[in-house]
């Protein structure tokens, strides 16, 4: 019976995954990806420009400074103006700045009424932007104090300094807000010369979900992009570098817990072992309770709360990261289990029930990954930001199926290197 119900889930999950996804070029350049979905009258619009802090050159924190303030004034609306008319719709309207990709989005109801008045100001909003002195001083100073903030907080320390340590001399080094000194050198005409130059038809990808027809949403995607500069899609940043040397690191914080960070550079969503890394570290260390790390950490030595490993996608390459806190008396017992941990799975095939258990659990709860607009929306923007397959949903859980655990460890033994890790621990030495 419980073979029947496990079987009966997966095929539901393998049913609800297959996402139709149009795809196509506005006149303007945009590259824009469309799902119909039904049953909720709302529409979802994501635009993701190659805009972030990868783009920062020698101002770090531009990017983010500029992607906070659009949505503080257009050349007609003030920011008052800008918020009561959303909420007069009942629309959403946020922006978000990562390491690749500026995100501009809007929620509206389909509602004939409300879906035009809220294209038409998020439209403006989004091509008439103007930037204002008092709004760039207020957001200077919310960073400077976000910036004071992370000094306090070991958990921030370690993960700004792994960056560094990690992507080197790479443009993902730097943190997204920038340092206090790049932060004041940053005026007016810095944002405005950014924004003509990223925020572009030609380096813009429209996402868009809802309860339209293909034909809307070809026009929104149109008034979108047709108030925008065609200009220039960004050049590629370079790959990312892999480590020449180990870099091993302690950094005194007064805390009554270590913060541990081990991991080395990573790969891209469209990298050939990109399935087998997945479901890897879903078994390493991905999974929560029930991964390889947290039975060595937790359950046999009782060193942590947590351990987590994760692997990061970017354009030129993310990172792969093992992380924990422990008491800062057992620093070092921790560090020798994670790395002896780490090198027995890159060294040794994974137990094949091990294997069959990380590939039920992750097929098993990837309909949830496509159960929502929102998170539909956010895998259209992958998609399309990171130039994927169309098919890269639909056919990743026949990828995932298809795995052995000779794949998982060659695909392992060839992106770690054991000798050439960045160890970090930030907390109180002993």
């Amino acid at each position: 019976m419980m073979k029947f119900l496990l079987l009966f889930m997966l095929l539901i999950s393998s049913a609800q995954a297959q996402l139709n996804i149009d795809r196509w070029q506005t006149p303007e350049g945009a590259k824009v990806l469309f799902t119909q979905t039904k049953g909720l009258p709302m529409l979802d619009v994501q635009l993701n420009f190659d805009a972030a802090s990868s783009r920062d050159g020698d101002q770090h924190g531009l990017a983010t400074l500029t992607n906070t303030l659009i949505g503080t004034a257009t050349d007609q609306l003030t920011e008052e103006q800008i918020i009561n008319g959303f909420e007069s719709l009942g629309s959403e309207f946020s922006t978000a700045s990562l390491k690749d990709m500026a995100i501009i989005s809007m929620r509206s109801l389909t509602k004939k009424d409300v879906l035009r008045g809220s294209l038409s100001l998020f439209s403006d909003v989004v091509s008439r932007v103007e930037f204002q002195q008092a709004y760039l001083t207020r957001e200077k100073k919310q960073t400077h104090q976000s910036i004071e903030s992370a000094k306090q907080s070991p958990g921030q320390v370690a993960s700004l300094k792994f960056n560094e340590l990690v992507f080197a001399e790479h443009a993902y080094a730097h943190a997204k807000i920038g340092n206090k000194e790049s932060i004041d050198t940053i005026r007016l005409q810095d944002l405005q010369a950014f924004y003509r130059q990223y925020y572009v038809a030609k380096n813009l990808t429209i996402a868009l979900v809802g309860d339209i027809s293909k034909v809307q949403a070809k026009q929104i995607a149109r008034q979108i992009s047709h108030g925008l500069n065609g200009g220039q899609k960004a050049k590629i940043n370079p790959v990312v570098t892999p480590l020449a040397q180990s870099q091993r690191l302690h950094i005194d914080f007064p805390s009554k817990q270590t913060h541990l960070l081990i991991g080395q550079t990573g790969v891209n969503r469209s990298h050939p072992d990109y399935h087998a890394l997945y479901l890897g570290n879903h078994i390493l260390g991905g999974s929560g309770l029930t991964s390889i790390l947290s039975d060595e950490i937790r359950e046999k030595n009782g060193l942590a709360y947590s351990v987590s490993s994760r692997l990061t996608k970017m354009k030129s390459n993310g990172y792969f990261l093992i992380k924990l806190q422990t008491k800062n008396s057992q620093t070092q017992q921790a560090k020798n289990i994670v790395l002896t941990t780490l090198k027995n799975f890159v060294n040794n095939p994974i137990d094949a029930q091990k294997l069959q258990d990380g590939k039920d659990n992750i097929i098993g709860g990837f309909a949830l990954e496509t159960a929502s607009n929102l998170n539909i929306l956010t895998y259209l923007s992958i998609i399309g930001f990171y130039d994927l397959p169309l098919t890269f949903l639909n056919d990743f859980i026949a990828k995932i199926e298809k795995i052995d655990t000779k794949k998982v460890q060659k695909a392992y033994a060839k992106l770690i290197n054991t000798s050439k890790l960045v160890v970090l621990s930030v907390g109180e030495k002993n």
